[in-house]
């Protein structure tokens, strides 16, 4: 079975009968899928309710932990976190945990139509200066043990998806990715600050009110861990460049640590090529948008010397 495959079948009606089964007042409520991710999926049920469903055994410890993690994360932003208000238990008509929580206004921040973004950059600067605040202590660990994850694997991982990737790529991109498809930019070390990180922050997971710009929740804190501040700004190369994320930086909080430069840029590179290699054999519609990532990673010319 591929790892990002599901070992339960969902549908509208299923889920209608699960909720209601344990959430009586959900009974008469419509349900629709309202999205799916390679760990999850998602269904709004009424107009103000959405309910979370691991797909696959082992994703349900990092559902518990999830759980844990996001109560922490409320007490830290407020109303920018979703609250899980409930949290089913596995049944015979679903095996698993699974969770709902009033749905957050705001679209994604690449949706939003917002152009200006300074207003943006110190909403998420803020938030993420209160969620770094959290101690890392109450952090419980990953199951799959990503906090020891060397940077180097991410690097082997692009060598070995690069013949993916290259036939994407117009000639003068390939041309400056090369040397990472290739594995010859070393990576960074990892010696930055490390605090409680979303370590998933992207425009899908950041929300945005279209009419004023302003940043209005973030959500899905499945990859949650303890790790190096700067993951948590690579990701912001999905709304805007290198400038935008050091707006945002400069709204932050807390010390970054040194060479975070140079750290962002390799990271910001290495990933978006990896994300663009995972859409082509996963999603590919999501292909142009990942694209677009990495034109953004490598079209800054004042980091072209990292």
């Amino acid at each position: 079975m591929c790892e990002r495959s599901s070992d339960v079948r969902l549908d509208s009606g299923l889920v209608s009968g699960v909720v209601a089964a344990q959430f009586p007042e959900f009974a008469d409520a419509p349900v629709r899928l309202f999205g799916a991710g390679w760990d999850n999926e998602l269904y709004s049920v009424g107009a103000d309710w959405i309910f979370r469903f691991p797909k696959r055994a082992e994703r349900v410890p990092w559902l518990k932990r999830e759980i844990e993690i996001t109560a922490m994360a409320g007490s830290a932003l407020g109303s920018a976190a979703p609250r899980f208000e409930h949290v089913g238990a596995p049944s015979d008509l679903f095996p698993y945990p699974f969770f709902g929580y009033r749905r957050l206004d705001g679209v994604g921040a690449d949706e939003s139509g917002v152009t200006d973004l300074a207003a943006l950059s110190t909403d998420i600067g803020r938030l993420l200066s209160d969620l770094h605040r959290i101690d890392p202590a109450q952090i419980p660990a990953t199951p799959g043990g990503w906090e020891r994850e060397p940077w180097s694997d991410l690097r082997a991982e692009l060598t070995a998806e690069a013949d993916v990737v290259r036939p994407l790529l117009p000639p003068d991109l390939l041309a400056k990715a090369a040397p990472y498809l290739e594995g010859e930019v070393t990576e960074p070390p990892q010696d930055g600050p490390c605090r409680l990180i979303h370590n998933d922050i992207c425009p899908d997971h950041l929300l945005v009110d279209p009419a004023t710009g302003r940043l209005s929740g973030l959500i899905d804190f499945t990859d949650a861990m303890v790790g190096e501040v700067v993951l948590d700004f690579v990701g912001l190369i999905g709304i805007a460049g290198y400038e935008f994320i050091g707006q945002v930086a400069a709204n932050y909080e807390l010390p970054l640590g040194g060479s975070f430069d140079a750290k962002l840029c390799w990271l910001a590179r290495t990933l978006t090529l990896n994300w663009l290699a995972d859409a082509a054999s996963q999603d590919p519609d999501r292909i142009p948008k990942h694209l677009s990532w990495v034109v953004r990673a490598f079209g800054d010319e004042g980091h072209d010397d990292h």
